[in-house]
C-alpha cells in the first residue's frame, strides 16, 4: 500500500514536471500563408472622339438704302454710299430721259471709287457725311459731264456696269450685278412724271449682298 502511493505520486510530479516544460517553452508562430500583392487594373472604355462641328455658314450681310430725288429736265440723281470694305466706297448715276414716245429712258452707271479717287475728282459732296449711310443727290448736266469727265482720268474707279432701261413712266425697273464671291449690287428705278416742269420724281432703292 505504501509502495502504491510512492509510486503515484512520482507520476504526479513527473506529469506536474511535463506540464511545467511545456508551459515554459516558446509557442512557434503558426505559417501564415503570404497572399502576393497583384497590381489591381481598371478597365476603362475608351472615350470616344469628340465630333467636331462644321464651320457655320456665313450669313451674308444685306444693306437697303432708299430714297427720292425731284429732278428737273435734263438732270441726274447721283447716290453716293459707303462702301463695307474699308476706304471704298459706291456710287450710282442714273439719268432719266422722255422719249418720243413717252416712254423714260434712264441710264445708269454703277461703280467704285477709293478714298483717293472721290479727293481728286473733287466729288466728297455726293457722299455722307460720316454718320450717315447713303446720299442723294441732283446735279445738273454740266457737272455730270464734269464728274465723268474727272472719274475717267482718276485712278482708283472701278466701274461696274452701265445698262440702259426703258419703261413706261411709274414702272420699276431692277439693275443687279454679282460676283463668284456672293456678293450682290441690285438698283431698282421708278421715274414718276412730273406734270409741271416735265421732270421727274425719281425713287431709287438700293440693296447690298455681302
Amino acid at each position: 500500500m505504501r509502495r502504491s502511493i510512492v509510486l503515484i505520486c512520482i507520476v504526479i510530479c513527473l506529469i506536474a514536471l511535463w506540464l511545467m516544460q511545456t508551459a515554459f517553452q516558446p509557442k512557434e508562430p503558426v505559417p501564415v500563408s503570404k497572399i502576393p500583392n497583384v497590381p489591381q487594373t481598371s478597365l476603362s472604355a475608351p472615350t470616344p472622339p469628340k465630333a467636331e462641328k462644321p464651320p457655320a455658314a456665313r450669313k451674308l450681310l444685306q444693306i437697303t438704302s432708299k430714297g427720292k430725288i425731284r429732278l428737273k429736265p435734263g438732270e441726274s440723281a447721283v447716290l453716293g454710299y459707303w462702301e463695307i470694305a474699308p476706304g471704298m466706297n459706291g456710287m450710282a448715276i442714273v439719268t432719266p430721259e422722255t422719249t418720243p414716245e413717252g416712254h423714260v429712258k434712264m441710264t445708269s452707271k454703277l461703280l467704285h471709287l477709293s478714298d483717293e479717287a472721290v479727293s481728286d475728282a473733287e466729288a466728297k459732296d455726293l457722299f455722307p457725311d460720316i454718320f450717315d449711310f447713303e446720299n442723294y443727290s441732283a446735279i445738273a448736266p454740266e457737272r455730270l459731264r464734269g464728274l465723268q469727265s474727272a472719274l475717267q482720268s482718276t485712278r482708283g474707279v472701278d466701274m461696274l456696269t452701265t445698262p440702259t432701261v426703258v419703261m413706261l413712266p411709274g414702272q420699276h425697273a431692277s439693275i443687279s450685278i454679282g460676283n463668284s464671291n456672293e456678293s450682290m449690287l441690285s438698283l431698282s428705278l421708278q421715274a414718276d412724271a412730273v406734270a409741271d416742269d416735265g421732270g421727274y420724281d425719281l425713287s431709287l432703292e438700293l440693296q447690298r449682298q455681302e
